[in-house]
């Protein structure tokens, strides 16, 4: 009976705690489980943003080509006076040699009964380094103390280019072409090609109606 009792002692004794190895074993084994742990969670963080500034930037460029091809095709006829107010300018005006790459006077713009512009908005595109720049003026026949509003659609631009397709069907980059003295000939169509640092060359090509 004594040896009984001596023996369920020693027996709680042994069951009332880890040793020290037992211990230190188990501090290893979960400093393992939270270091791996952690650097997975990292990881999917990681990639996550990786993820969110990818579509960012494939939204910009949507954003981008739709808004181009919103302002072609709604190209308008009508001309505007030059910021000295001595002669007018083409409703459509393209140069690749210019500051703009494109003018153009656009309709679609919404408006109210006071405001003398109606539906008609005059917008400029420029390539200002790497960015393609959306400069949208307040008045159609805007002065030399005109300020417009810039908005900055995309980064990373390498280069834009465009063509207009005339009613004869021949591609130019210069518009209105040299034997079109009308200010207010649009062209049939318009090529744009948009080249981008992560995604390379771009094409679209908008139909101008009227």
């Amino acid at each position: 009976m004594k040896r009984w009792a001596s023996s369920q002692r020693a027996q709680r004794r042994r069951c009332g705690g880890f040793t020290l190895l037992e211990v230190l074993v188990a501090s290893v084994i979960t400093a393992i489980a939270l270091t791996l742990g952690y650097g997975a969670i990292n990881q999917v963080l990681t990639n996550r943003d990786r993820v969110h500034v990818a579509q960012q930037r494939i939204d910009d460029l949507q954003r981008t080509m739709r808004l181009l091809a919103s302002d072609f095709s709604q190209a308008d006829g009508r001309s505007v006076r030059d910021v000295l107010g001595r002669g007018h300018e083409a409703a459509f005006r393209a140069d690749p040699r210019g500051p703009t790459l494109v003018s153009l006077t656009r309709g679609g713009r919404a408006s109210f009964a006071a405001d003398v512009r109606g539906s008609l908005e005059r917008i400029d595109y420029a390539l200002e380094g790497d960015k393609l720049v959306r400069i949208a003026w307040p008045v159609l026949d805007r002065t030399q103390g005109t300020q417009p509003r810039r908005r900055v659609l995309l980064n990373g631009v390498r280069a834009v280019s465009l063509r207009f397709l005339g009613a004869d069907r021949t591609w130019v980059t210069q518009w209105p072409r040299a034997d079109e003295a009308r200010l207010g000939t649009r062209p049939v169509g318009v090529e744009i090609t948009l080249e981008t640092d992560d995604f390379g060359k771009l094409l679209r090509l908008v139909e101008v109606p009227g």
